[in-house]
């Protein structure tokens, strides 16, 4: 007997391999910047990288003292059996607004449960130190935010443009 999962053609949401190493590679970056991998048991640079062939995961192990780590390691994806692409929606909806609805918008934006997206919730808002989520906040930071009022233009700026 064949299941549904098995019959169903895959979703357009479905990610591809491509997808996942993208998401991979994009998590790498923005954990550890302009260097490769640390290792965060002994902080050596020296590091062997293991792909699964299956999965496509990515994970690391330290030359130094040969223990495995990956780049969830120390972040809020730690010990989380969601993949990495929802995860960088989520923070990237967290950072434009973490207010009411956020689990919502989550579960519509990611395509994720309610349960799911009300867990990610939870996370992001007790690790507000994330080291993935700070890189995000100073990559998505614009220079209006810093030299703009609500609007986004400077008043300064506006009234020399007239």
């Amino acid at each position: 007997m064949l299941t549904a999962a098995l019959v169903r053609p895959s979703l357009p949401g479905s990610p591809t391999p491509d997808q996942r190493a993208a998401a991979e590679a994009r998590l790498e970056a923005l954990r550890w910047p302009g260097h490769g991998p640390v290792c965060p048991h002994c902080n050596s640079r020296h590091a062997y990288r293991m792909v699964c062939p299956r999965s496509g995961g990515v994970r690391f192990k330290c030359a130094r003292c040969r223990k495995p780590y990956s780049a969830r390691r120390g972040t809020v994806l730690e010990r989380s059996n969601v993949e990495v692409r929802p995860w960088l929606c989520a923070m990237l909806l967290f950072l434009e607004d973490s207010g009411r609805g956020l689990p919502a918008r989550i579960q519509r934006t990611c395509g994720v449960s309610y349960k799911t997206a009300w867990s990610m919730a939870r996370r992001l808002n007790e690790a507000p130190d994330d080291p993935v989520l700070n890189a995000l906040r100073r990559e998505t930071a614009t220079p209006t935010a810093v030299h703009g009022d609500a609007h986004g233009t400077c008043r300064s700026c506006a009234g020399a443009a007239r």
